[in-house]
């Protein structure tokens, strides 16, 4: 197996399940990652030790950038340049940017002798700035993943087109952010489109009504603009108005706009009816997804350009046996087939979801061969086994490459 270096913005993160499940297969499957966590984060998670980095570190920084001026002057000059050629886009990517860049100047010694074969970041922003930077100064090759938020968000990543020219792979997960790759980088090649994977699949023992009388439904997700909540409380306004049927909706998230959320929710009221539960454990969401009828995901594109891919609830949500309501902006439905196994609807024309639910609440039965199909359809095209041993076999080929 090769040596690699996984390079994290914070690891482990309470709300990026689907990356540690991923790690978990990984080692599974006999890769052992080193694992850097650039920004805080934990000394060890499930008997590993992680390396985090000291920003203090970044004191020293006055001997470093000489130091690798004169040692490696074209790479130095490379990155240097890949930055001052345009404007970034805002001071979080500046910020990241420069931290990731300050991780490869300062650790870049140390971490030659660690004798790598390869330089992985895991995320397009502030890990892929330091592999791309390490793989430039210690003349390694690196990979990196690129999503919807380091591909849309204000345009992308700051210097994004520069770590897609250079990056021996770039993993992504959805067709969406795949064609926004190949918009800016024509080499299909390198370009992989590797889905996250469940590690679970949990066993529902009835698909009648969860409850009998009221119908359960559930979204997840960051309180953030690009998740659609509002649009979520105008389609549960018009189902309150509009049907007989009693309904509890819980919204499982933390984030920024929970006071507005909730002052909507008050003034729609829907208080009785739509409970904001903040965060829960992965094994708590996936409890209370085997106690939902239906999921509904009502994402959309940002102001800033920012939006999901597949949003990992969704095939969560699947194998759950839940009723996949989704939405068609991004990548939302990429996840499922639409009318065989889920719906999808447009967030802003909120009679399409609301028929739906009413057809549903009035005959469920109707609808338990696209729940089962769903399932089914979850353990085949979302299995983090397989998922891992694709990155593997990636990991591999540009490992044997560069020997």
């Amino acid at each position: 197996m090769p040596k690699i270096a996984f390079f994290y913005a914070t690891f482990p993160r309470p709300t990026e399940t689907f990356v540690r499940r991923e790690l978990r297969a990984l080692r599974s499957a006999g890769l052992f990652p080193h694992v850097y966590s650039l920004w805080k984060g934990n000394p060890e998670w499930e008997g590993i030790k992680i390396n985090r980095f000291r920003i203090l570190k970044l004191w020293s920084l006055p001997f470093w950038i000489p130091y690798w001026a004169w040692k490696r002057p074209t790479a130095f000059r490379e990155v240097l340049t890949a930055m001052w050629s345009r404007p970034c886009p805002n001071l979080q990517n500046w910020n990241e940017t420069f931290l990731g860049l300050g991780f490869a100047l300062v650790e870049a010694k140390t971490i030659k002798s660690q004798n790598f074969d390869l330089f992985h970041g895991v995320w397009a922003t502030m890990p892929t700035t330091a592999a791309f930077s390490l793989s430039k100064l210690l003349n390694k090759p690196f990979s990196m993943e690129a999503h919807a938020y380091d591909l849309f968000r204000k345009g992308g990543d700051w210097i994004l087109k520069e770590k897609l020219f250079y990056a021996s792979m770039i993993r992504t997960s959805s067709n969406s952010s795949a064609k926004r790759l190949f918009d800016l980088q024509k080499d299909d090649d390198r370009v992989k489109e590797i889905r996250r994977g469940l590690s679970v699949f949990p066993v529902r023992k009835s698909f009648e009504l969860v409850k009998h009388g009221e119908l359960q439904m559930i979204s997840v997700g960051r309180l953030v603009e690009k998740k659609g909540y509002f649009q979520l409380l105008n389609i549960l306004n018009l189902f309150h108005r509009t049907n007989r049927f009693n309904f509890k909706m819980r919204i499982v998230g933390g984030g920024p706009l929970y006071r507005s959320l909730q002052k909507e929710i008050d003034r729609l009221g829907l208080s009785g009816n739509v409970i904001l539960t903040g965060s829960k454990t992965e094994e708590k969401v996936r409890d209370l997804l085997l106690e939902t009828d239906i999921m509904l995901f009502t994402g959309i594109i940002a102001q800033n350009g920012d939006r999901d891919g597949i949003p990992n609830v969704i095939p969560e949500a699947m194998s759950a046996g839940c009723l996949i309501l989704a939405s068609c902006f991004a990548g939302a439905s990429e996840a499922f087939v639409d009318g065989v196994s889920g719906f999808s609807f447009n967030p802003f024309s909120p009679a399409e979801w609301v028929e739906c639910m009413n057809d549903f609440a009035t005959n469920p039965e109707k609808y338990l061969k696209i729940r089962k199909t769903a399932q089914i359809d979850a353990g085949e095209y979302f299995n983090i086994n397989q998922t891992a041993m694709k990155m593997i076999g990636v990991f591999k080929g540009i490992a044997n490459k560069s020997k």
